[in-house]
């Protein structure tokens, strides 16, 4: 086996010694990262780090500099460095492995062998590309810390920081026998220019900086200086200052008792209006309300503008999934009928008058638990659904038998479908959307023709629901229904895709998934989660990605608020409507 795949890896894992301002810091963070890059812009910390790709064609921009990197290199940035991961376009995600470190003062009479360790850091391009026979020593390190970091023996803090220790002076060792060669830099001037604008900005944000002035201070004219740097860094030159300067402000907002006034002027903008109307464009709140937040609400705004948890997708490289215009008021917003929790048709027209709704998902069992199924709707009750007048967009049945190994609850579960479907039809509903549960794909998939055809028959679509855990599960299950019913549709529940791993939560992520299923996704089931909670929409973990799903998903799509705690919704059908109109 290569030596560079015998790295242990696990995506997702990560763990931590002390924190980022403690004397003595450690965290190891295995991921793994897609095209086109997974940092919005380039960013600095006041710790070490090295990043090890295991993968082919990473690279990473170091003031403003493209270093090429290949599979199993080790890079050293040094604290203050302005730095930038990039990743290939391919199909499969980039694995890499993270190292961020602190290792305190140097102690007395250690300085010349630490010298040694911090040389490291310190070259013009320090990369590390060693023979076979220095890369298992290294290779066996971070093995070692690896399992210790599983196992967690006694005192293991400590002996991963010895271990790491060694790790990092056999490094050093090693940097004789490197056979990495530094690669010309093919890039344009303009855009190197560019990006040592950028840096530029990161160190003088808090001064008044115009495009005009800068555009004078690298010799380059304003016009052409706004065209490139949208062009080369996805957003525009204001965009860019404003955000770096928001990034800084929500730093001091939460982790300083400083003033707002001096808030201000400390991270340059000119007056209190502009602050509060670029942090309220940034963050949906004013200063003050996002200060009375608790810890996990403003990390999780603060990672919206985190470099190193954004993506983009810059002009100049073609993403997967072709956006298109759109237009407002092409998207039916409503909410799914049982968090209403009406009191019969009448109640439920008035909930959505009072919602400001558009339309419902209507799941009769869990709307109108007295009714039980849709086989025992009685056809006065559906007269009154009917009379009521409310606007239903899919009906909703749960076939939680549809793959069982039980023939016969497979076809009692296939009977209630075929029930809704006649249901969908009289309330004139365009979707039925059914809700897998736990068995094997197979079984669910053929106890669904007869539902399939049925839905044809009466001009109705059908869509799954890819559940995580169940016959239909994530992105795979979500093909195989569609390739299954070329007419089907999938109606995605973007919390639940990423199956509890909410590291994959990035725009690369869905821009995939997007790409992949493209119009067949009918609709969204949107709500969002926090610290094993459900929350208000957009102030969860899926704060930073529904902006992005709302350019992604197609023309006509239905929008609906999830079934979860209803004491938000109208807040979420404001928010659903505001992000995605």
């Amino acid at each position: 086996m290569d030596l560079k795949d015998s790295l242990y890896f696990e995506d997702g894992y990560s763990f931590s010694i002390n924190n980022d301002t403690d004397p003595m810091f450690l965290l190891f963070d295995y991921g793994t990262r897609s095209y086109p890059v997974n940092m919005a812009n380039q960013h600095y910390h006041n710790f070490h780090e090295i990043f090890i790709p295991l993968g082919e064609g990473a690279a990473h921009l170091v003031n403003g500099r493209t270093i090429p990197l290949e599979k199993g290199d080790m890079i050293f940035l040094r604290p203050q460095l302005l730095h930038m991961s990039m990743y290939p376009r391919t199909s499969h995600p980039n694995r890499r492995i993270v190292i961020n470190f602190r290792y305190g003062d140097n102690p007395a009479g250690l300085d010349f062998q630490l010298a040694k360790i911090e040389s490291l850091f310190n070259r013009d391009e320090p990369v590390l590309r060693v023979p076979p026979e220095n890369l298992a020593v290294l290779v066996n390190h971070l093995n070692r810390i690896f399992m210790l970091s599983k196992k967690r023996p006694s005192g293991w803090q400590l002996e991963v920081f010895l271990v790491f220790m060694l790790f990092l002076l056999d490094a050093s060792r090693s940097q004789r026998h490197s056979t990495y060669t530094p690669v010309s830099d093919t890039r344009s001037l303009i855009d190197m220019k560019i990006y040592s604008i950028a840096e530029y900005i990161e160190a003088h944000y808090m001064e008044q900086i115009t495009l005009r002035e800068t555009a004078e201070k690298f010799a380059i004219s304003p016009y052409y200086l706004s065209h490139q740097f949208t062009s080369i860094l996805g957003m525009p030159f204001v965009n860019y200052v404003q955000k770096v300067r928001i990034r800084y402000a929500l730093q001091m907002l939460s982790y300083t008792g400083a003033r707002i006034h001096d808030i201000i002027t400390g991270c340059g903008f000119s007056s209190s209006s502009q602050f509060n109307r670029t942090f309220s464009a940034y963050c949906g709140m004013s200063p003050s309300a996002f200060r009375r937040l608790g810890t996990s609400d403003r990390e999780n705004i603060i990672n919206t503008v985190n470099p190193e948890l954004t993506e983009f997708a810059p002009s100049n490289l073609p993403p997967r999934h072709k956006l298109t215009q759109r237009r407002k008021g092409c998207h039916l917003i409503g909410v799914a009928a049982s968090s209403l929790s009406p009191q019969g048709p009448e109640s439920l027209s008035e909930s959505m008058k009072l919602l400001s709704a558009d339309t419902v998902m209507l799941d009769i069992p869990a709307c109108f638990p007295s009714i039980g199924s849709y086989s025992a709707l009685s056809g006065r009750k559906l007269q009154d659904l009917i009379s009521a007048g409310i606007s239903i967009s899919a009906v909703c049945v749960r076939g939680d038998y549809l793959a069982s190994p039980d023939e016969s609850k497979r076809e009692l579960a296939s009977s209630e479908c075929l029930a809704a479907v006649s249901v969908a039809s009289s309330l004139g509903a365009g979707t039925l959307c059914i809700m897998p549960g736990n068995g094997e794909a197979p079984l669910f998939l053929k106890a669904i023709r007869p539902v399939a055809a049925a839905a044809a028959d009466h001009g109705i679509r059908l869509a799954a629901v890819p559940v995580h855990g169940s016959a239909i599960s994530g992105m795979e299950g979500a093909e195989r229904f569609i390739g299954a019913y070329p007419d089907g549709g999938i109606f995605l529940d973007p919390v639940d895709i990423l199956g509890g791993d909410f590291r994959r939560n990035t725009f690369s992520f869905f821009e995939e998934i997007f790409s992949r299923l493209g119009d067949r996704i009918t609709g969204l089931l949107l709500w969002d989660w926090l610290d094993g909670h459900p929350v208000k929409t957009g102030r969860g973990v899926m704060a930073k990605t529904y902006p992005h799903i709302a350019a992604l998903i197609s023309d006509g799509a239905i929008l609906i608020r999830a079934a979860v705690e209803g004491a938000s919704i109208s807040d979420d059908v404001k928010y659903i409507r505001r992000v995605f109109l």
